[in-house]
C-alpha cells in the first residue's frame, strides 16, 4: 500500500470515527425519511477519492471501502481494504418499517453502472463474502440509486462504475432491517 493511500485510508477512518464524513444528517429535512428524495444533502469525502453514501430511514451511513480505482482527480488513486473485508469494523444502521434505501456518491460524482447485493450478515462475518442476492442493477448515468429492502440482517455491497471513465469502487455497509413498511 502506498504511503499516500495509507494516509488517505487513515484519514477516512479518523473522519468517520469523529463524524466529519458522511454520517447522520445534522438537520433533518422534510424528506429525511425518504431514501429516494432528490434533495438529499451533498457529502464530501475526507479522502482523495469519492465514497458512496447509503441513506436509510433518515440517516446517512459512510461505507467500509473494499476497493477504489479513481481516475477523476488530479492524481489517480487505487486503494483496497487493509485486511479481509469481512474482518473490517462496521457500524450497523438499524431501520424499522422502511421499504427502500438509496446509494449516492460524495463530491457530486455520478454513477454510470451499478450492482447492489445483500449478503446475509452472519455468513459474511464468518467469511462468506460471495453468497448473496442481487437487489439492484443498472447501467444508466444517475446520481441516486434507489434499492428496495427486505427484512433481515445484511451486509450491503455496492459495485459502482463512475461516469466519464473516472473509475470504479466497491463499498460495504451493515444494516438491520425490521419490517419493510410494505404491509
Amino acid at each position: 500500500m502506498r504511503a499516500g493511500t495509507l494516509a488517505a485510508a487513515l484519514g477516512m477512518a479518523v473522519a468517520l470515527a469523529t463524524g466529519c464524513a458522511a454520517g447522520p444528517t445534522d438537520s433533518p429535512t422534510d424528506s429525511s425519511g425518504d431514501a429516494c428524495a432528490g434533495d438529499l444533502p451533498p457529502r464530501t469525502s475526507p479522502t482523495d477519492y469519492p465514497v458512496a453514501v447509503l441513506h436509510l430511514d433518515g440517516d446517512d451511513l459512510a461505507p467500509v471501502v473494499g476497493a477504489v480505482d479513481w481516475q477523476g482527480g488530479e492524481t489517480p488513486v487505487a486503494t483496497t481494504a487493509a485486511r479481509a473485508i469481512h474482518l473490517e469494523r462496521f457500524t450497523v444502521l438499524l431501520a424499522r418499517d422502511t421499504s427502500e434505501m438509496s446509494v449516492r456518491m460524495s463530491d457530486e460524482v455520478a454513477i454510470d453502472e451499478w450492482r447492489v447485493d445483500a449478503l446475509p450478515a452472519d455468513g459474511f462475518r464468518a467469511g462468506d463474502t460471495e453468497t448473496g442476492t442481487e437487489w439492484s442493477r443498472g447501467s444508466e448515468a444517475t446520481e441516486l440509486i434507489c434499492v428496495p429492502l427486505e427484512s433481515g440482517r445484511w451486509v450491503i455491497r455496492a459495485e459502482l462504475t463512475f461516469t466519464d471513465g473516472d473509475g470504479r469502487g466497491t463499498y460495504y455497509w451493515r444494516v438491520d432491517v425490521d419490517g419493510t413498511g410494505s404491509s
